[in-house]
């Protein structure tokens, strides 16, 4: 029992210097910037489509999949619905990923450093072995951490083959935002706008076992998420109603070629 309690206390500690190279005024940096995007959040008016299956299974406890593209992680944590400290995604080992590990650990998300340039290969075994424990859901930015722009790379559908849990994808579009020079062209809402929020019907992998299978899954798994943001981008110009939205959403229509 004793250890038990030593490990979820441990869970709620501040990413440590050593393992994330995270020092104290790092995290209270962080602070304050958690602070402006819920205040971003909160000034923002949000609706929500597709999300009624995906919510009821993340506060059962189960654990999942997600994926969204890199441009929209800003207000992402206000739609992870489970208990504090079950989510990992992986950040760059950068300083600039310390800043994003210690942001995203205010809002009970924890990092697994690493990218496809920079330790990849051991953020990927040891999401993994995460995986194996059966109440974590991961989270995944397929284009990132460089991109090309909306290209889904190869690591979230082996992911989504080797542990076999449902992937959801997230899409969010607002009608007022801040478009960065980057390469992903990342999206800050402004204040007294709207934000749509989407979510996919669960993506499951098929049971084909050919050469190709990977290929095709990654495929499916960027036209999904193109398709979720033609989705929400229509709800932010006011192109289809919520209800439409829901409709399109459907598992009969969504995944429908």
């Amino acid at each position: 029992m004793d250890s038990l309690h030593h490990e979820e206390h441990s869970q709620r500690l501040p990413p440590s210097s050593a393992e994330y190279r995270c020092s104290f005024w790092m995290m209270l940096s962080a602070f304050f910037a958690s602070l402006a995007v819920r205040l971003l959040k909160w000034t923002n008016r949000c609706q929500y489509s597709g999300f009624a299956h995906y919510r009821r299974r993340l506060e059962s406890g189960e654990p999942l999949l997600i994926a969204f593209w890199h441009n929209q992680g800003l207000l992402m944590p206000f739609v992870y619905f489970g208990k504090w400290g079950k989510i990992r995604i992986i950040v760059s080992r950068s300083r600039d990923g310390a800043l994003i590990s210690s942001l995203l650990w205010w809002f009970g998300i924890l990092s697994v450093r690493g990218s496809s340039s920079n330790g990849g290969i051991q953020a990927l075994r040891e999401l993994l072995k995460i995986a194996k424990d059966g109440c974590t859901s991961l989270v995944f930015t397929p284009d990132g951490p460089k991109g090309p722009i909306y290209e889904a790379k190869e690591g979230v559908a082996y992911l989504v083959k080797r542990t076999g849990k449902p992937l959801y994808l997230l899409s969010v579009a607002y009608t007022r935002f801040r478009e960065c020079r980057s390469w992903d062209r990342f999206r800050i809402p402004l204040p007294f706008g709207k934000a749509y929020f989407a979510c996919s019907p669960p993506l499951c992998f098929p049971e084909d076992q050919g050469k190709d299978c990977l290929e095709n899954l990654r495929c499916n798994i960027e036209r999904s998420l193109i398709r979720l943001n033609e989705i929400t981008s229509a709800l932010a110009l006011e192109q289809i109603t919520h209800l439409e939205s829901e409709y399109l959403l459907s598992s009969e229509v969504f995944y429908t070629p």
